[in-house]
């Protein structure tokens, strides 16, 4: 397996690597651009011995300004493994429980027609639960299937 394979698996790949303008990436075999927390790791290292501003220090990394303060912000409170990307998206499950199912089901008694939107809407609103029209969507679908 090639370190693009291994870094791609980890998910710390840098898909930005093109963009990395600093002159160690650029000349020395042991700074690699396609290594995003090595990126990371030298940006932040490199602003302690720097003259030049954060945001031409961030856009030589491949970075924007913004985005070197939130990494170093994680960094300063969880040490260098903050720099592994984590996965994005919702960080527990959004289940409908069996109340949530009967709200749904006694509203589309009495609101046939209505849309999986609205319906979100309506539990947002009601009964302060977020849960996305496409699960909504899909709880239909499998009422319709019963």
């Amino acid at each position: 397996m090639t370190k693009k394979e291994i870094l791609l698996e980890n998910g710390t790949y840098n898909n930005n690597h093109n963009k990395v303008r600093d002159s160690r990436f650029l000349e020395d075999g042991f700074y690699d651009p396609q290594d995003l927390v090595q990126v990371k790791y030298e940006m932040l290292r490199s602003a302690y011995n720097t003259d030049c501003t954060i945001s031409e220090l961030a856009a030589s990394f491949g970075f924007s300004r913004a985005a070197y303060y939130k990494i170093k912000n994680v960094f300063d409170k969880e040490g260098i493994s903050a720099l592994v990307s984590q996965p994005s998206g919702p960080k527990k499950p959004r289940k409908l429980t069996s109340g949530h199912r009967q709200f749904i089901d006694h509203y589309l008694l009495e609101n046939p027609s209505v849309s999986s939107l609205h319906i979100a809407d309506i539990l947002k609103k009601e009964r302060g639960i977020d849960i996305s029209k496409r699960t909504i969507e899909r709880y239909r679908k499998e009422r319709r299937g019963q």
